[in-house]
């Protein structure tokens, strides 16, 4: 025990109950708003550090592969997912039939009228 028979925690507490609420009206009614580095800060920053991971991940590949492998062959079914998922690559995507807008060049041609004028 501090000896003072809890009298200075009791005063303490009394301090504060007064100070809230004589300043709790003002207090109450501000927000708090937090300084804002903004997304792009956030964004870059997230960017940074898959360019940073990636860079890692192409160092250390064959170490990489090799413990997967291990792991797979002593039965760990998570890398052996990986490993083959790995394996089997990125699909690529096919590209998109492009779709024109209006007739072809062929199509316009087409559409003209014939020349009427004097043989060639």
């Amino acid at each position: 025990m501090a000896g003072n028979d809890g009298e200075m925690a009791v005063t303490r507490e009394l301090e504060t109950d007064e100070a809230s609420r004589q300043t709790g009206s003002i207090t109450n009614n501000r927000k708090c708003e937090r300084a804002s580095r903004g997304k792009t800060a956030r964004k870059d920053g997230v960017e940074r550090l898959r360019r940073e991971a990636d860079k890692l991940v192409w160092r250390n590949s064959k170490e990489l592969a090799s413990l997967l492998s291990a792991n797979a062959l002593k039965g760990s079914l998570a890398s052996a997912k990986t490993l083959v998922g790995l394996a089997e690559g990125k699909k690529p995507l096919p590209e998109p039939v492009k779709k024109r807008l209006g007739p072809s060049l062929a199509e316009r041609l087409a559409m003209e009228p014939q020349w009427q004028g004097p043989p060639l």
